[in-house]
């Protein structure tokens, strides 16, 4: 997720810039100290996620949330909890009283993932049209199970059949994003929700074995069972 913190405050500032750190699904395109200078980047950028102080210079966090038309995700943060009300009519996400721990913080982020999750799923197809040989196929996303490189081509490995798809693995890593698929290797994307189990830097998907490279494995765990597994 694409986040921008809007804060006049230094220190929060740098708060949530080192809790965001360590959020590797999270990047930081922005930190700014009013609501101006955060709107002039957004007509021109994309944030899929907001922290937002309510006190802020001549325009308060609340009043710059209702004017925006389309508002991405939002993360109230504030050291005053009457303005929850405000939160809540305006359906943020979290609602974090300074001074917050970062444990606060990412039950915050978690539920900001779930929403996002939720919001690209809803606009992603269920099926994809892929042509191999002389044939094109209509396959549901939900069938396949992963992904593996072949040279100028992808063997992508469904329930069923494999087929044989001319493709680099990152234009599939492009075409998967926001589903349950990740990268494990540089040969290879797999469904999450397919993995039979995992055995050290090996994963078993039905009768195949993949290898997982320990710069994804920490990632991999994640996505599957939460942060108590790293």
């Amino acid at each position: 997720m694409n986040c921008i913190i809007i804060e006049d405050e230094p220190a929060a500032q740098s708060i949530l810039e080192h809790y965001l750190s360590k959020c590797p699904d999270l990047l930081c395109s922005g930190i700014f100290s009013d609501a101006f200078a955060a709107q002039a980047f957004l007509d021109t950028n994309h944030a899929d996620l907001i922290f937002l102080d309510v006190n802020l210079p001549e325009m308060s966090g609340v009043s710059f949330l209702r004017s925006l038309v389309h508002p991405p995700l939002v993360i109230f943060t504030t050291a005053y909890p009457q303005y929850a009300v405000d939160g809540f009519e305006l359906e943020v996400v979290d609602f974090l009283l300074k001074p917050f721990s970062f444990e606060r913080f990412y039950k915050a982020v978690n539920k900001a993932r779930e929403k996002f999750h939720t919001r690209t799923q809803a606009n992603l197809p269920a099926k994809i049209s892929l042509k191999s040989g002389k044939r094109i196929y209509q396959i549901a996303i939900d069938e396949i199970r992963f992904v593996e490189t072949c040279g100028d081509y992808v063997t992508v490995f469904c329930s069923d059949k494999k087929l044989l798809v001319h493709g680099t693995l990152k234009n599939w890593e492009e075409k998967l994003k926001g589903l349950s698929f990740l990268k494990v290797h540089r040969t290879a994307i797999v469904n999450l929700s397919k993995i039979d189990h995992i055995e050290g830097n090996q994963i078993q998907i039905g009768e195949h074995k993949l290898p997982v490279a320990e710069s994804f494995k920490e990632e991999l765990l994640e996505r599957m069972f939460g942060r108590e597994m790293i």
